[in-house]
């Protein structure tokens, strides 16, 4: 299996313009009962939204507004050469639509897949593509501006040979397939995990409209966010794969999901951050508390030192009490140190080395308020390592 000639996006790349995830290029009389229609199925089945047009007109000079723009939506374009695929003007004008895509660098990916042709003939245009084109010359023999297109069809057919990408001429189809929706999968799991860490942004919105239950479509189990594709061995090692993976396999389906054994509040977060993520103090469900409510807020941003923490843990406590219990709870706050928030904190102390615990003790006990250098000095005159 030949991989893609780019990546299909990488973090920094990644663009949330893209409407489909795949564009299916093939011509419909050689492949759309066959090996396409697998392959659809295949991306279908993994959450990967895959446009294919079941209405074209195979012979047709040009291509539809409604085409030509999905063609320029879609982050990858899979292209299915078969024996006549050449003969098809629309396949052919469909592929210099997708090579001048390709050419503006902004993300988009194309990855041929050879059928039942050898790559050769289509970089060079021979055997039946030699035929195809043969025919095409003689239609426009005589119109200038016909072989100008027909130049630009060899053209785009050189550029996507040269290209990396399938020859499944050789071994069992079914499985060259699962290869293709394997890799396309794990690629795009991979360009929707710089999204995972814009949770805690204040100003990054996300409403949850009415929720409907399909009664035709599968539901998703997420074991400890594990299966989400539909394979046995499709799971993920952690809950950050596991955050990532769900905005890019669940985007485009229609899905039930079923949350089990959700004991702590970190779960819900990891599934569904952009809703329990709260702004400010985790408190107001609101980018802007009430006029009321600024002060006994102040105080409490006040009492937390900077500690974003202490803010998520205390603004829990708050959310949906009534100024009085906001007073209380304030008064609780700055007499008592939280245990919730030093259990947490002391998950860090606790990985330390014995030696470290007692040079950060040090530090936090006696050095508070001491310039770094000051303290680096008298860290290091005891050979304890200052640095690290």
């Amino acid at each position: 299996m030949a991989s893609s000639s780019s990546s299909i996006a990488n973090d920094s790349q990644y663009c949330p313009r893209w409407k489909y995830d795949v564009f299916l290029s093939f011509r419909g009389e050689d492949t759309r009962r066959t090996f396409t229609g697998h392959l659809y199925e295949g991306l279908k089945n993994r959450g990967i939204f895959t446009f294919q047009d079941d209405k074209r007109l195979e012979h047709g000079d040009s291509i539809p507004e409604e085409l030509l723009k999905a063609i320029e939506e879609s982050q990858v374009t899979l292209i299915v050469f078969s024996r006549n695929y050449a003969t098809s003007r629309w396949c052919v004008n469909e592929l210099v639509k997708i090579m001048e895509c390709k050419e503006e660098e902004n993300g988009q990916t194309v990855i041929p897949i050879f059928y039942d042709v050898d790559p050769s003939h289509v970089r060079y245009q021979s055997e039946s593509f030699a035929e195809a084109f043969a025919k095409h010359e003689v239609r426009y023999q005589d119109d200038v501006e016909g072989m100008q297109k027909v130049q630009g069809w060899r053209t785009a057919l050189t550029a996507v040979a040269n290209l990396k990408g399938y020859d499944i001429r050789d071994g069992i189809e079914s499985e060259k397939i699962q290869l293709i929706v394997h890799h396309i999968s794990s690629k795009f799991c991979k360009s929707a995990h710089s999204l995972s860490f814009l949770q805690d942004v204040v100003g990054i919105n996300a409403h949850f409209g009415e929720t409907k239950i399909p009664t035709s479509n599968r539901s998703q189990w997420c074991s400890d966010c594990r299966d989400l594709g539909n394979r046995r061995n499709d799971y993920v090692n952690n809950k950050y794969d596991g955050k990532c993976m769900i905005p890019s396999k669940l985007c485009s389906m229609k899905v039930l999901i079923v949350l089990d054994d959700i004991d702590h509040g970190d779960h819900l977060e990891y599934l569904a951050d952009d809703v329990m993520a709260a702004k400010l103090l985790h408190a107001f469900k609101k980018e802007v508390p009430n006029e009321c409510c600024k002060k006994l807020s102040l105080e409490v941003v006040n009492q937390a030192k900077g500690l974003p923490l202490a803010l998520k843990v205390w603004g829990s406590l708050l959310h949906k009490k009534d100024l009085i219990q906001w007073r209380r709870t304030v008064d609780q706050i700055k007499k008592n140190s939280n245990s919730e928030i030093v259990e947490k904190l002391k998950i860090s102390y606790d990985g330390l080395e014995p030696e470290e615990q007692k040079i950060f003790l040090d530090i936090a006990c006696f050095f508070r308020g001491h310039k770094r250098k000051e303290v680096m000095q008298i860290v290091d005159s005891c050979d304890f390592g200052a640095e690290y």
